[in-house]
């Protein structure tokens, strides 16, 4: 709402700096209520993402609109990727004793990941103040009110009667269903990289590949590749000739049959028998899910920023950001119970990667009719 009324740009920048300085501060937290305090701080500052879609909303034209959210998919994407990669990167005194032992990074363990994140967030903000362009003119932006006492001028008095008149309404049935289709989206992918990271460092006698930190983020460096490749090669084409819903059915296809492939995969999960074999199953399987998720994202994206044509359009991306917070709040904490839920069956942890699916296709059904419309 703030960036309707203020303006795209300050609103970016601060957030992007408030991005830079709360991981630092997590990763000196030395008390788990610090830790819970600065994380809060962290998701204070994080509308970047719902900024950058009003942002690109309105800089991009239907020609381009295609390669514009692709590519803002495909940062998305790298970072789901870089996170889990710059989180091995804890403990470096571990690691790398002789460089780290008896340095501040050993006191505090977490700090360097934190560290090297906040110094790229501090690079972007700058790069971001020196290159952005402010692209809401003040005579667009809304107004919380005048001074006391003032009289309304005739340009505020009509856009109050058309706000009393829509006030009766909510967003249309469309915009919901893209808002719906957003977030589920959203807390279905955060379940399933939660799922990845805890299935593949658990014990191999608990269904798991026993894999170390670092080599949780190398077999993820993989998964960067298919979305990169989906970009750069076919993905604007496909979208121009299919239309955005075909994108999301093939989406939705290459994803689930990524993950939902683990019973499969699970065989492999003896190193001394299949050795590398392990890391290259997981890397094409990461690969080809990245790959689903990338065209999902892609799709919904254009499905929001269609959606929001004619109405606050930060505002609505705000509406999307706040379901797609709480839906990564909850679908960690839902994936995690689950795994614990069907520890004791028969391959049973592969079984919330079959109900997440679930989740995320009901849906996308119920947000079926209204994303047809706005393709």
């Amino acid at each position: 709402m703030v960036a309707d009324m203020v303006g795209r740009r300050p609103c970016l920048l601060i957030g992007i700096a408030g991005t830079a300085v709360a991981p630092v501060l997590l990763g000196l937290g030395q008390s788990f209520t610090a830790v819970l305090l600065f994380r809060a701080l962290g998701g204070f500052f994080c509308g970047n993402q719902a900024i950058l879609r009003t942002y690109l909303g309105e800089v991009a034209k239907k020609s381009n609109e295609a390669k514009a959210f692709s590519f803002l998919v495909l940062c998305f994407v790298l970072g789901l990727i870089a996170g889990p990669f710059l989180g091995g990167l804890a403990f470096p005194a571990r690691w790398a004793p002789e460089v780290f032992g008896g340095t501040l990074f050993e006191r505090y363990p977490v700090l360097l990941p934190n560290l090297l994140f906040g110094v790229a967030a501090v690079i972007v903000c700058i790069i971001g103040h020196v290159c952005l362009e402010e692209t809401l003119p003040k005579g667009q932006r809304c107004k919380w009110g005048r001074k006391p006492g003032a009289a309304p001028s005739d340009m505020e008095v009509a856009d109050l009667a058309d706000a009393a008149r829509s006030s009766k309404y909510c967003y249309s049935m469309p915009v919901l269903q893209a808002l719906l289709a957003f977030c589920a989206l959203a807390g279905a992918v955060e379940a399933q990289n939660t799922l990845v990271i805890l299935v593949w460092q658990y014990p191999e006698s608990s269904d798991g590949f026993g894999f170390s930190p670092q080599q949780v983020s190398i077999v993820q460096v993989s998964g960067a590749l298919g979305p990169a490749l989906c970009h750069l090669t076919f993905f604007q084409k496909l979208a121009k000739r299919v239309g955005f819903v075909q994108v999301l059915v093939l989406g939705f296809v290459l994803n689930s049959l990524a993950y939902n492939l683990y019973p499969v995969y699970g065989l492999f999960v003896d190193p001394a028998k299949y050795g590398l074999w392990r890391y290259l199953i997981l890397g094409i399987a990461d690969f080809v899910g990245m790959m689903g998720t990338f065209l999902l994202f892609s799709a919904v994206f254009v499905f929001l920023n269609r959606a929001s044509e004619g109405l606050n359009r930060a505002t609505v991306n705000g509406w999307a950001n706040s379901g797609r917070a709480l839906s990564r709040a909850i679908s960690p904490l839902f994936a995690s119970e689950l795994l614990n839920v069907f520890a004791e069956w028969p391959r049973g942890r592969y079984m919330p990667f079959h109900i997440t699916t679930v989740c995320l296709a009901l849906c996308i059904a119920i947000s079926w009719t209204g994303l047809r419309k706005l393709n």
